[in-house]
């Protein structure tokens, strides 16, 4: 028996990066479940084989204990809400989602980037879960980039792409939205509030030179998801926020930490900054966190 903290073991399990799969099920008296899963592997080539570990305090457990099939969805980097649905809610999940079944009636989530219809191989007991293989029946796959997951937050690997190659322009902008519990770092100017940014280095990429910025700055941060992708199609201009994580709230020269309580009365640098530091402080509010990419014209929420 290990004396370890729980939860500082799940933190460091959460540190390995996985994709997101939705593992499902029908009872025999025809009950649907469904649970989010990122305990995901593949085992076999020959005999083709998987496994996924449902966790014993799933209220769906036993089905799932006991059932002859079972098929794994893995999501798409746009199905993050089909995901907090199958992780949190209560009711009949498969409402509000579009699927369709499998010939042993598993559901199959439309527009997944992969699915695997299984036959239950064997059981095997783990502790507070079980090791459940299947073998693969019928399975298919398309071009989709998957949905991404690490240290209790999504990530889009296909925006995180893209962030990179805007920061290859020249004249990109790259930034950061510093948190430390509820507070935000922002600079403060002659012209209002701004986030702390410096102008990209094309050989280095968004992610190396927001991060050598901060460092040079004196701050310890830790870089999670890009936030928001902009594109000035006038200036010819991109711009890449990404979302980062302070253990404490130095002083630093890059300016003071304000309550995300008091983000919306500031006056901004420009509508742009506004418009990101409004979204954030109501995402901020509710915990789950988007993505923007648009430019003057059009954007869309991711």
């Amino acid at each position: 028996m290990s004396n370890f903290d729980p939860r500082e073991l799940r933190n460091a399990f959460g540190s390995f990066m996985t994709g997101v799969t939705v593992v499902t099920a029908v009872s025999e008296s025809g009950e649907k479940v469904g649970f989010t899963a990122n305990s995901f592997t593949s085992v076999s080539v020959e005999p083709s084989l998987l496994l996924v570990c449902p966790g014993k305090n799933l209220s769906s457990f036993e089905i799932f204990n006991s059932c002859k099939h079972f098929a794994i969805n893995i999501l798409a980097e746009d199905q993050q809400q089909i995901s907090n649905t199958f992780a949190s809610s209560k009711g009949d999940r498969f409402a509000d989602i579009d699927w369709h079944a499998d010939e042993h009636g598993s559901p199959l989530i439309d527009n997944a980037v992969a699915h695997f219809s299984c036959s239950t191989f064997n059981r095997i007991d783990a502790g507070d879960h079980i090791i459940l293989i299947g073998e693969i029946s019928a399975f298919t796959s398309n071009d989709k980039l998957g949905l991404g997951y690490a240290k209790g937050g999504y990530f889009s690997l296909g925006m995180e792409h893209r962030a990179e190659q805007l920061s290859k322009h020249q004249g990109s902008i790259v930034g950061a939205i510093v948190e430390y519990e509820d507070t935000v770092l922002l600079s403060r100017t002659s012209q209002g509030y701004t986030l702390p940014q410096v102008a990209a280095d094309v050989q280095k990429g968004s992610v190396e030179s927001v991060r050598e910025y901060l460092q040079a700055n004196g701050l310890n941060c830790e870089l999670g998801a890009v936030y928001s992708i902009y594109e000035n199609l006038e200036a010819g201009q991109n711009t890449c926020f990404y979302r980062a994580s302070s253990e404490q709230a130095d002083k630093t020269r890059l300016g003071e930490y304000i309550e995300v309580s008091k983000l919306a009365e500031l006056d901004y640098v420009s509508a742009d900054i506004a418009s990101v530091m409004t979204r954030y402080a109501d995402e901020k509010q509710h915990g789950v966190f988007r993505l923007y990419v648009g430019d003057q014209q059009h954007g869309n929420i991711h």
